[in-house]
């Protein structure tokens, strides 16, 4: 398999960024919310879909969820959602390093579902990709096959010479019937060992 892969593509939640929703929580602390109310509104309304296929941007999307908690309320919701927006995940040190180490070696692209707010997040978060994409940007999101190709057409490489990591199984078959080398993303360890097999001189895990 060495000979043949050219690039990586790689989820980015789960494997680069972990959410803990602390942002939120404090939000529906301050605003008298109850647990689990901002991310209902947020991303179990058709708007969510919308923003990530790039229909709305990320504020325009997140303006659409603080007028519907303020319709639901009351206005005072406004003025307590700061930190649910702030709030822009906690960055995997681990993976970050491997991530520079794998970049000496081939080019890594990152493909998220989520809205136009990805750069932003990773300037943020100080990570670099050599190629990013958003489900916003693509417009389309994963599992479509349509979303893999549509990466590996931008990235310049042949689907059946890149490999793929993702948490989520099924973003993982849909993956692998596009023809991508795609693999279960279970840990900093496995991902480190599964790229070895790929002939990536990466250093130990500290």
């Amino acid at each position: 398999m060495t000979d043949r892969i050219e690039g990586l593509l790689v989820d980015m939640n789960g494997l680069f960024r972990h959410w803990h929703n602390t942002g939120a929580r404090q939000s529906e602390r301050l605003a008298g919310l109850p647990p689990g109310t901002i991310s209902h509104y947020a991303y179990d309304h058709p708007t969510y879909r919308a923003a990530r296929v790039g229909l709305l941007t990320d504020q325009e999307w997140a303006d659409n969820v603080a007028d519907r908690l303020a319709d639901d309320f009351g206005p005072a919701v406004y003025q307590n959602l700061g930190p649910w927006r702030a709030d822009r995940g906690e960055r995997d040190n681990t993976m970050v390093e491997l991530l520079d180490q794998i970049r000496c070696h081939m080019p890594v692209g990152v493909l998220s579902n989520c809205t136009d707010a990805l750069p932003a997040d990773l300037e943020h978060h100080n990570i670099t990709f050599d190629h990013v994409f958003s489900s916003a940007s693509l417009g389309v999101d994963k599992p479509s096959p349509h979303a893999f190709q549509a990466a590996a057409d931008r990235m310049g490489i042949p689907a059946q010479r890149l490999a793929y990591f993702d948490d989520e199984p099924t973003f993982v078959h849909a993956a692998a019937t596009t023809g991508l080398h795609a693999r279960l993303f279970t840990g900093p360890s496995d991902f480190t060992n599964r790229l070895h097999h790929l002939g990536l001189p990466l250093t130990a895990l500290r």
